[in-house]
């Protein structure tokens, strides 16, 4: 009499579909880390070039809105856009906004027009000590031995270079760069726990089109004055540029590798090729010269962020669990 295998074949069936699927969403989550690795090691210096040249608020303003006009065309050709402004949504992409968007922007630009780029990149290490303490005063978590560790030697990478004097002066755009990571790890806690119901391009333009109306608001308050700059073409590209890449490609190509991947194991992957591709552009596009205590406190703050989170799972694990872990991306 035959035998019927259906049953038995169902669940081998089912457990390749999802290999299937788990391998898919890897390579896509690694050449999106690859992707973002090399937009985000732009950002210190193009953010430099633009706090410098241009009004700062008129560069983030411009930025932004840019960004925002290039996913508003995306969100209604896939029958997303009324959900930016669902209200099970708005509040928390309106938070998003102003954490991961308008903070950071106005943070990282005003200090730039006094810190160098080399040194920003630096003081930007500091993204896991905000997710340590994230995850203890909000999620209860009692911090590893290991985890303590890979702290300190992040602060001991950018303390070494503190104590030489010269590159963090002044102190105020030093103090409110190293708060830049602060306002990036609140808005992706909030991020993963829209995602899902809400795709990485929907919490992309939510969040630009809030952030662009926020500041456009400041702009036109006060700095309305500004808006002349403009008209030079250069400065226009050079915010157009920014907004496609710096914002726009950055912050879409981070969802949709978080969605995908650890936030941990994603860090671990981005992290490293960061600096060393900021310092390369700074010294090409601007002129800047990385001093040995620079490098030396780079290199030690990077092997802090490495030992504090590899080994980690590369696959996502669900959102409650993964908010402990946020690690930024590079940007915005």
């Amino acid at each position: 009499m035959p035998t019927d295998t259906s049953a038995g074949s169902a669940p081998s069936i089912a457990g390749a579909s999802e290999t299937a699927r788990r391998a898919r969403a890897f390579q896509v989550g690694v050449t999106l880390c690859i992707i973002n690795t090399i937009i985000g090691a732009g950002q210190p210096v193009i953010t430099r070039w633009g706090a410098v040249h241009l009004d700062p608020l008129l560069f983030c303003t411009g930025a932004c809105v840019f960004a925002s006009i290039c996913t508003i065309p995306l969100l209604q050709f896939n029958g997303e856009l009324r959900l930016i402004v669902d209200p099970r949504y708005r509040t928390r992409l309106f938070m998003m906004a102003m954490a991961g968007t308008v903070m950071t922007s106005l943070t990282l630009t005003y200090g730039l027009t006094r810190i160098g780029a080399v040194a920003g990149v630096l003081l930007l290490q500091t993204e896991p000590v905000y997710s340590l303490v994230l995850s203890t005063v909000f999620v209860g978590e009692r911090p590893s031995a290991r985890q303590m560790l890979a702290t300190a030697t992040i602060l001991v990478g950018i303390g070494s270079v503190f104590a030489g004097g010269g590159s963090f002066s002044p102190l105020w755009a030093a103090a409110i760069i190293f708060t830049t990571p602060l306002f990036w790890q609140t808005s992706h806690v909030i991020g993963l726990k829209l995602m899902p119901p809400l795709t990485p391009l929907s919490v992309t333009g939510g969040r630009f089109f809030y952030a662009a109306i926020v500041l456009t608001a400041m702009l036109l308050m006060f700095r309305r004055d500004s808006l002349v700059q403009l008209g030079d073409l250069t400065s226009l590209g050079v915010i157009a540029v920014t907004g496609l890449f710096i914002y726009f490609l950055s912050a879409l190509t981070w969802f949709g590798a978080i969605n995908r991947l650890s936030l941990a194991w994603t860090t671990a992957l981005v992290v490293p090729g960061i600096p060393i591709l900021s310092i390369l552009l700074a010294v090409m596009f601007l002129g800047e010269r990385a001093t040995i205590r620079e490098v030396v406190g780079i290199l030690i703050s990077v092997s802090g962020v490495l030992a504090l989170v590899l080994g980690a799972d590369p696959h996502r694990k669900q959102p409650v669990s993964e908010a402990a872990e946020a690690i930024h991306e590079p940007l915005i």
